[in-house]
């Protein structure tokens, strides 16, 4: 009666017993079989499946807990033996650019010559197509800082596709006109 007070059933506890009984021999059975770091998950799934099919296991759980532990081997295998497949697939193909935009090469050389946040700025406009007001949401600032990051991102955008990283470099940040800008 106790048991069931505290939640205890007598299949929770067989399952307990089963497990500490077995536990090492489907550990040895899996390790046999596949790689080391994939080891203790495969046992620990096997365990699950049979926690979860509890009410199948009868006579000795060993034989049941290995033909579970086999499967779920085989389908590692498998899963393994797929992504490696797709991997070379993959590698065989010619890579794409993330966006036909970036094909030229000064573009993406100016795009990685300016800041995060300038890059930032300028991809979330003109690559993801937002607003001012929904790029500053994104930045976590209001639209009209948006609009003054925006510019100062493009200027220096444009200062580096026209090979003028040193004149956008003697700009302040704080997007007042330097001294030789007035002179």
């Amino acid at each position: 009666m106790l048991d069931n007070i505290t939640g205890v059933d007598e299949k929770s506890i067989a399952f307990e017993h089963m497990f500490r009984e077995h536990y090492a021999a489907v550990y040895r059975y899996v390790m046999r079989r596949v790689e080391e770091p994939a080891v203790q998950d495969l046992v620990a799934e096997t365990f699950l499946i049979a926690w979860r099919r509890r009410g199948e296991i009868s006579g000795h759980p060993l034989p049941w807990l290995l033909g579970v532990a086999r499967r779920v081997c085989a389908n590692h295998l498998r899963a393994r033996r797929r992504r490696a497949a797709l991997g070379e697939s993959v590698a065989a193909q010619p890579q794409p650019s993330a966006d036909p935009r970036l094909e030229d090469r000064g573009l993406k050389q100016a795009l990685a010559s300016l800041s995060d946040r300038d890059r930032e700025a300028v991809l979330l406009v003109a690559w993801d197509g937002l607003s001012n007001r929904q790029a500053g949401k994104v930045l976590g600032c209001r639209a009209a800082t948006f609009a003054v990051r925006l510019h100062r991102a493009r200027t220096r955008l444009a200062a580096a596709l026209d090979g003028d990283h040193d004149r956008s470099a003697d700009r302040p940040e704080t997007g007042g006109m330097a001294t030789s800008d007035v002179l």
